[in-house]
């Protein structure tokens, strides 16, 4: 069992020198063995040092013999051990989880914790026959490619030493070591779902085929597994492709013709890959967002944690806890000339002087971003820095007056429709700035930084300027 053990570690680069590792041990053979196996190849592997966790999970009148038996291999062993305490039950009533769900999310939960000091991997016991057991599950669950690849051998700074390793064979390693382990009364009834796999569907499958089912599946596993890291390769180049830069902060845009351009089996990646944080997502929702690209600009879905938006050409995901702080209106203020305003960390000047004669006193290292001047005659009432409101309208050159002199030399544009003639996207639209006089625009602060026709300068009118400085 130690070839394997050491083949596998090597084989998946799971433990580098001098790494320090977390055993999770629940005192069953599994954990025993491989906190047995690991000590006997740390001088080997390199290994800094080895720690136990331990996790009391409250759910049996036995718990608290299983803490003590945990304690005492680890004093004969010399390994340190932390111990924590999870309230399952109370976690999963209020998380609407099942016993098992939550068991698991507790106990990945304080392993971390107990890896965190000594930023440590996290062995965990899982064997051949888990990993088996786990994909006939997911299979009965509808799992795509990624659900039949069973438990993953590295997980983050989550590793799985025995994980080529069948429960027969980490049972004899404990009898010829004289391994002193646990047994969980639970694990031989039949209430939970991996019991039932265990002791009647997989024993079926092998009385009804003849065949080994541990191993056969275990051999499609591997195969399964370097099939989708096939594909992951091939839905990475296919992302970077897909991806639209610049990306904003709070939201990722995909491509929606190259995204449908894509085989389903790289499309629905691609869209993985631009939510790489949400969980409890299906096929459903990755094939709901991949419909967005054949429907027109405006149409939206909404499924856990995101809000996916057609947006002219674009697919534009937004986490949906987001969706109302990313495009905030903010009341206007007012600016009077002339002033200064410091403003979501930027410096706004409104002067009378030119900006190559004037520096912002309160700037160390002045460096002027931007600046516009405007036609002082022409401002009637108070000046504001808002976003946009329903009716606003800017002043514009007519480029079509070139030639015709019967056309007018400006026109004048809803605010709305500019967005809609430069496809800015919705979501965005609320949270880009103007400076405004009433609902007349005289300096959308976009991408564009378009100014009114109506406020330009005339030759011999009264100016001012308005400036963005930061302070370099």
């Amino acid at each position: 069992m130690q070839k394997n053990v050491i083949q596998a570690i090597r084989s998946y680069k799971m433990i580098q020198e001098g790494d320090s590792v977390v055993v999770g041990l629940s005192g069953g053979a599994d954990s025993v063995a491989l906190l047995h196996v690991l000590s006997q190849l740390r001088e080997e592997l390199s290994i800094k040092e080895i720690t136990a966790a331990h996790i009391n999970h409250g759910l049996r009148e036995a718990a608290a013999d299983d803490e003590k038996f945990v304690q005492k291999l680890c004093d004969m062993c010399n390994i340190p051990l932390q111990i924590f305490y999870a309230d399952v039950r109370s976690h999963a009533a209020e998380n609407s989880l099942g016993i098992e769900e939550a068991g698991r999310k507790l106990r990945y939960f304080y392993l971390q914790e107990a890896a965190r000091g000594s930023n440590a991997k996290i062995a965990t016991g899982h064997h051949q026959n888990d990993n088996v057991e786990t994909v006939v599950m997911n299979l009965t669950r509808g799992a795509g490619l990624s659900g039949l690849c069973g438990i993953p051998p590295i997980n983050g700074n989550i590793i799985r030493p025995l994980l080529g390793v069948t429960r027969e064979e980490i049972e004899q390693y404990t009898h010829t070591h004289g391994l002193k382990y646990i047994t969980d009364a639970s694990n031989l009834t039949d209430e939970y779902t991996r019991n039932r796999v265990r002791h009647n569907v997989l024993p079926s499958i092998e009385a009804a085929t003849g065949i080994d089912a541990i191993q056969t599946i275990a051999k499609n596993i591997v195969q399964l597994r370097r099939d989708a890291e096939y594909l992951d390769v091939i839905a990475h180049e296919a992302f970077l492709d897909c991806i639209v830069t610049p990306m904003e902060s709070q939201c990722t845009a995909l491509d929606a013709e190259k995204l449908a351009a894509l085989h389903p089996a790289i499309s629905t990646r691609v869209i993985r890959r631009a939510i790489p944080n949400l969980t409890n997502i299906t096929s459903i929702h990755t094939n709901a967002i991949l419909s967005l690209a054949t429907k027109k600009s405006g149409s939206a879905i909404h499924i856990p944690g995101i809000v996916a938006r057609k947006e002219y050409s674009n697919i534009i995901l937004i986490p949906s806890l987001s969706t109302d702080a990313a495009v905030p209106h903010f009341a206007p203020i007012p600016l009077s000339i002339p002033s200064i305003h410091n403003i979501n960390g930027q410096t706004i000047s409104l002067t009378k002087i030119p900006p190559d004669k004037f520096l912002p006193p309160d700037l160390k290292k002045p460096k002027l971003l931007c600046t516009k001047s405007f036609d002082y005659g022409m401002v009637i009432g108070t000046i504001s820095l808002r976003t946009r409101k329903p009716g606003d309208k800017i002043i514009l050159h007519n480029t079509r007056t070139l030639g015709d002199s019967s056309m007018p030399k400006t026109f004048t544009k809803k605010l709305q429709d500019y967005f809609t003639d430069k496809k800015t996207p919705k979501h965005k639209r609320d949270s880009i700035s103007v400076l405004a006089c009433g609902s007349d625009i005289l300096w959308i602060m976009d991408e564009n930084n378009l100014t009114s026709t109506k406020y330009s300068p005339q030759t011999g009118c009264d100016l001012f300027w308005v400036s963005i400085w930061s302070d370099t």
